[in-house]
């Protein structure tokens, strides 16, 4: 049989032999009911718990977050109809500052924020930051949250007297989803509180699809609360990226109805597999190793011991840290990565590589990219092949009566175990 899997702005195939088991991990098929822009619109008119209106009508300049362009977020569509209601509530345009936050990732260029906006929009918006996580003229610091995160802000969100953020809500592998106030505590955060933040995915509860008891979910929340995050817009996407629902609100209870609404889309029944095939989903997902890792974690749920993992991912920026690589040439082996990185001070960087080798401590690994050199294959303790069909090839021999597990969207799946 032949499977497919996004890679990229493209396809990779290949050719499944009809004696090998195969089972496709695919997220709930769901149709929109409506235009992207209705389903916004719709969510906005209907908000979920209080956003503290006479604050909004009295304040004098609104803050907007938004995500950068390593996320699908239909943010133009989000704003269009953010700006529709604000101005049907008598505030203009010149009242608001978009600020594009992206954590540690490199600020967002000028051809960015076109991706991101549109001409249109940055014609309207005067008012656009492209947040900086490690200039500190750009930081605000407003002191500790409850589990010891430092807390520092961009600026410009701080002085605004009403802060809004939007996102997509998503699997997330520690924080159990993405979106809520993360677009303003990661995006539009300091270098120390991200690392503060990051730091409890060695906490038990620090789980893919978990919020409840969730301790770096709870540390961001408590941060939301400190930075003064008093709305969000969030989208649920599915597998077409388009828009099948979506949330506005009060941070948290908002965040919770929409991340109950994603995990009957993401949760997806899975038997464990010899070899799995795994997309983080194409652009922008698979824009370089550091953000496609995350479809490593689905994958390593799924996989027998010492089996093998796929993971087909174009990386035109290639692994989209230098800290991540140079953590990993310090050692010769995963398990000495894992074990190094969980006896030492964290690091935001430098942590990818303990989330990539504890995969590579489970099962071989091999990398589906024209864009990922032999050399930094080598750095990162794993294979490259220049297409899925040959990496495929170069797995199956090692098993007798191979099960393979194909997941086209691995970065948003979370996977529900079957005991067989």
């Amino acid at each position: 049989m032949e499977i497919e899997v996004p890679y990229g702005r493209e396809k990779q195939s290949c050719n499944v032999p009809e004696s090998v088991q195969c089972m496709y991990g695919k997220l709930r098929q769901v149709v929109p009911e409506l235009d992207p822009s209705s389903q916004i619109r719709l969510a906005i008119e209907n908000l979920i718990g209080d956003i503290n209106q006479d604050k909004l009508l009295k304040a004098h300049k609104i803050a907007i977050a938004v995500s950068d362009l390593t996320r699908p977020v239909p943010s133009r569509l989000i704003l269009e109809e953010l700006f529709a209601w604000l101005n049907q509530l008598g505030i203009t345009e010149d009242r608001i500052i978009i600020l594009v936050g992206g954590g540690l990732h490199r600020p967002a260029t000028p051809e960015d924020l076109k991706y991101i906006l549109g001409e249109e929009l940055l014609g309207r918006i005067k008012n656009i930051v492209a947040h900086d996580a490690d200039n500190e003229e750009m930081l605000t610091f407003l002191g500790t949250s409850a589990q010891g995160t430092p807390v520092h802000v961009n600026k410009y969100f701080n002085q605004a007297d009403y802060r809004i953020v939007t996102g997509m809500i998503d699997a997330h592998q520690f924080m159990g989803f993405t979106a809520g106030v993360k677009g303003a505590v990661i995006g539009l955060g300091g270098r120390p509180t991200i690392t503060g933040n990051h730091a409890r995915l060695f906490s038990p509860g620090a789980e893919l699809g978990r919020l409840e008891d969730n301790p770096a979910r709870l540390d961001l929340e408590d941060i939301g609360t400190i930075v003064g995050v008093d709305m969000v817009v969030n989208v649920i996407l599915n597998d077409k990226k388009q828009v099948v629902n979506a949330v506005a609100g009060h941070p948290v209870e908002a965040h919770r109805q929409g991340a109950e609404y994603a995990k009957g889309i993401f949760g997806v029944p899975m038997n464990p597999a010899d070899v799995v095939i795994a997309s983080p989903g194409g652009f922008p997902k698979d824009l370089n190793l550091y953000q496609a890792q995350k479809a490593l974690t689905p994958a390593s749920q799924i996989v027998k011991e010492g089996g093998t993992i796929i993971l087909v991912a174009q990386c035109i920026e290639g692994s989209g840290e230098e800290s991540f690589e140079q953590e990993m040439a310090l050692h010769k082996t995963p398990r000495e990565v894992v074990e190094s990185i969980s006896s030492k001070e964290f690091v935001i960087g430098p942590h990818k590589a303990y989330l990539w080798a504890r995969t590579l401590v489970k099962a071989r690994t091999i990398i589906v990219s024209d864009q990922i050199s032999p050399t930094l294959a080598k750095t990162l303790m794993v294979e490259v092949a220049s297409s899925l069909q040959e990496a495929l090839d170069m797995a199956l021999p090692n098993y007798t009566s191979p099960e393979v597990a194909v997941l086209p969207y691995a970065s948003s799946m979370i996977p529900i175990i079957n005991n067989i």
